[in-house]
C-alpha cells in the first residue's frame, strides 16, 4: 500500500447529483445503463470515467479536469486505503445504478506532492470521514 506523507487541503463540498447529468452527458458516458460503464485495471481514466468524474466532482475542482490526469483513489474511515480504478468504480456503480450520488471528495496536488507521491495528480477520496497526513 502506498503511504503518502504530506499535509493537505481537501476540498468538501457536495457532489453533483448523478440525477442531474443532462441526458446528452449520459449519453456520451453511455451509462444510462452502468452495464455499458468499462471497468478496467488499465491506470489511466477512459473518457467515460472522466467525464463521470468531472460531473460528478464538478462543484468541487474548480477548473481542474480529468483528462490524462493520474489518480489515487482512497478510501476507509481515516482515508488510510488505496483502490485499483476498477474497485473504486465497482465500489460507485451500485449508487449510480440506483440513480444516486456516491459520497466523494478530491484532493488536488501541488507540483511538490505530486513528485512525493508518485506522479499523482489528485486523489479521489470516497467515503472517508477523516482524511490524516498518514
Amino acid at each position: 500500500m502506498i503511504r503518502i506523507l504530506f499535509p493537505y487541503i481537501v476540498l468538501m463540498a457536495s457532489c453533483s447529483s448523478y440525477k442531474n447529468i443532462p441526458k446528452k452527458e449520459k449519453d456520451q458516458m453511455q451509462i444510462l445503463n452502468t452495464d455499458t460503464l468499462t471497468i478496467d485495471h488499465d491506470e489511466v481514466l477512459s473518457e467515460q470515467e472522466v467525464i463521470l468524474l468531472n460531473h460528478l466532482l464538478k462543484n468541487l475542482r474548480d477548473t481542474f479536469d480529468f483528462h490524462g490526469k493520474k489518480v489515487a483513489f482512497i478510501t476507509g474511515s481515516s482515508g488510510n486505503r488505496l483502490l485499483s480504478k476498477a474497485d473504486y468504480f465497482n465500489q460507485i456503480k451500485p449508487w449510480l445504478d440506483a440513480g444516486d450520488t456516491p459520497q466523494a471528495s478530491i484532493v488536488l496536488l501541488t507540483e511538490e506532492e505530486k513528485d512525493k507521491s508518485g506522479g499523482y495528480d489528485v486523489l479521489v477520496l470516497s467515503w472517508v470521514k477523516v482524511f490524516s497526513e498518514r
